[in-house]
């Protein structure tokens, strides 16, 4: 004999055991109106007495929001995509996904076109872009159709009441990490280079702008070191250690510090004090090398913090942008 489903519990079955209006009901579920706090406290308890569910599909059309945000992963032409940018984009999308549903929203992670469109038929309440560039059709795009926008990077618009950045402060990382270096250097005069990517985005472009700063405060010739767009990494660090004008070597990710490492191994150049190498990265990571000294860049705090300041943003908070201070942590091993 089949067993009889239980009755699913309905908002009346809520309004009537807790002795108020359905509409009453409805304001504490969908968070609207006001509610004595008593009145939503036992309505929110005989919910949970009850076993019931708020509609979600329907909470969505009345309200118009889909209580989704998006995660866009633009940046995928590139030889070293794989290697380089998909892990970083894959711990922004864990961090900001727990932190999401901390707050009852749920992450989408969305494939974009050339021209900026976003290629998902997910209603998005807002959007959380990486690494954008200037004048980014992603991010112009997203502020056109009336979306909310955090950027992960520094990114100016006109349209400055949705969009927040949430950046590292390279301006103040890159010049400490540069003089930390200089001062473990055992040479008279330190010639530090910059290993960049092919794509300059607000992250680099704040990156190279404090090299060439610390660059010119000290005197330094600058070395920026960037392969071409289908270029491995290790061609360009071969040919910058065969120069044999580079002391040490600051590297955008761990992508290229690991390219620096496996051709100072290939030229046996011994990685101490009198070559080092460090990277903005993470240096919690499985992967990280204690030879390297790092700006500790942790994507998956990153992510969250972009979550939970995009979800402040949708729900109508005045958020102002955020400028992380990036930790330096020596090299362990020399």
């Amino acid at each position: 004999m089949n067993a009889v489903p239980a009755k699913k519990v309905g908002i009346r079955d809520v309004a009537r055991e807790a002795g108020v209006s359905t509409a009453t009901v409805s304001l504490v579920y969908n968070k609207k109106g006001e509610v004595a706090a008593a009145t939503r406290h036992k309505v929110l308890e005989v919910g949970r007495a009850l076993g019931y569910r708020a509609n979600a599909i329907g909470q969505a059309l009345r309200s118009g929001k889909s209580r989704v945000i998006g995660v866009v992963v633009s940046y995928r032409d590139s030889a070293v995509w794989e290697q380089t940018y998909m892990p970083y984009y894959r711990s922004i999308i864990a961090g900001a996904a727990i932190e999401a549903v901390e707050h009852g929203y749920s992450i989408s992670a969305a494939p974009s076109s050339e021209d900026g469109h976003i290629e998902t038929y997910v209603p998005l309440d807002g959007v959380i872009v990486v690494d954008p560039v200037p004048n980014d059709p992603i991010v112009e795009q997203s502020l056109d159709r009336g979306l909310c926008v955090v950027t992960d990077g520094g990114y100016t618009a006109s349209d400055s009441g949705r969009l927040v950045t949430v950046s590292s402060d390279m301006s103040d990382a890159i010049p400490r990490m540069l003089s930390h270096l200089a001062g473990n250097q055992s040479k008279p005069n330190f010639r530090p280079a910059l290993f960049i990517g092919p794509r300059v985005d607000g992250y680099t472009a704040s990156t190279v702008a404090a090299y060439v700063s610390w660059c010119e405060q000290h005197r330094v010739a600058p070395q920026i070191v960037s392969p071409d767009a289908d270029q491995q990494p290790l061609a360009a660090a071969r040919s910058l250690l065969s120069s044999g004008e580079v002391d040490a070597v600051h590297c955008l990710n761990e992508t290229y510090s690991n390219a620096v490492l496996l051709a100072a191994s290939e030229a046996e150049v011994d990685v101490s004090a009198d070559f080092q190498v460090s990277v903005s990265g993470n240096a919690a990571a499985a992967g990280a090398d204690q030879r390297v000294a790092y700006l500790d860049i942790d994507p998956v705090n990153t992510g969250a913090v972009c979550a939970r300041t995009l979800i402040a943003l949708v729900e109508g908070e005045t958020v102002g942008n955020i400028v992380k201070t990036v930790k330096l942590i020596p090299a362990r091993i020399s």
